[in-house]
């Protein structure tokens, strides 16, 4: 395995961890898994590390050259801010004054970064706005005991799918990603390199009802925020939908939702075309590990 470059990307989730590892050399995906973790990883990083170092001896893993870590939408706070051209010269005040309306704690409790999706000094900026607890970062940052394994870099799951569908896809027209997982559900609205809009559905509806009832409920919500959109955020004309996610490996509630979308040019994500799987990789873990292919693809050199 010395010629290969792999990257290994994992998103955190309420009792498991998704892992994927993509080799850049090869340009695919090599392995991809979901681990069942007693609880949420980021709250015991003993945990975390003897789950991710037993799944990496176990499939003879060697020279990672880095990993990274996300997290979902639904752990963090995410926000598509405009920084109007008065405020560019104090951005970083700005946005800090921003998150600090839309959230109750304080601020300092958090770890607040952002990226630039579009703009200059002339018109002002769209930025994108991110912010997560900062006893999680320091505990990934300090608690690991593998300097191999130590995260080199931490994002949110929709970065993440941004990664996927930039480096993976290739995408040049706008598509909309539906990330349905147990924990809630991502939509991300995006253009090569550009978020056009993103909305979380909350899977709290679900809970004390039978599958039958809980995945019309949830469907139905899905599709009312796509509604939405395009009146709130005038999305228009965007046909594509790539769905993944854990919810997205249940035969039952895909096809539910699969009736939803029926307008919709809707498939499951199963398979990048840019970035193949390989063939030992299970199309089911690959569909649940969407968002930590985009975490691998971070830190990759090249991309």
């Amino acid at each position: 395995m010395s010629e290969k470059k792999l990257y290994l990307g994992i998103e955190v989730g309420d009792t498991s961890m998704k892992v994927a590892l993509v080799d850049a050399s090869a340009k695919k995906v090599v392995k991809a898994a979901v681990l069942p973790t007693e609880t949420n990883p980021i709250y015991d990083i003993f945990l975390f590390e003897s789950t991710l170092q037993q799944w990496v001896d176990d499939n003879e893993i060697k020279d990672i050259v880095a990993t990274s870590v996300t997290m979902p939408a639904t752990m963090s706070i995410i926000r598509k801010v405009y920084v109007p051209q008065e405020a560019v010269a104090n951005k970083e005040q700005y946005l800090k004054w921003y998150m600090e309306l839309f959230t109750n704690a304080e601020v300092s409790a958090y770890v607040v970064d952002s990226i630039t999706l579009s703009g200059d000094d002339s018109l002002g900026y769209n930025e994108l706005i991110m912010a997560v607890r900062k006893e999680w970062v320091d505990a990934l940052r300090k608690g690991f005991r593998s300097r191999v394994l130590s995260p080199k870099s931490m994002e949110v799951d929709v970065l993440s799918l941004m990664n996927v569908m930039d480096v993976g896809e290739k995408i040049k027209d706008a598509v909309c990603v539906v990330k349905a997982d147990f924990s809630g559900v991502t939509i991300v609205w995006m253009r090569r390199d550009e978020l056009l809009a993103l909305r979380c559905v909350s899977t709290l509806s679900m809970i004390g009802k039978t599958e039958d009832t809980a995945y019309p409920i949830l469907a139905n919500e899905i599709l009312e925020q796509m509604t939405l959109v395009q009146s709130e955020n005038s999305i228009n004309g965007v046909s594509e939908v790539r769905i993944c996610g854990e919810m997205a490996s249940n035969e039952q509630f895909v096809n539910i939702l699969m009736q939803k979308l029926s307008d919709y040019d809707a498939s499951l994500l199963t398979s990048l075309s840019q970035l193949p799987c390989d063939e030992s990789v299970n199309p089911v873990d690959m569909i649940c590990c969407v968002g930590a292919v985009g975490a691998a693809l971070n830190q990759m050199e090249g991309v």
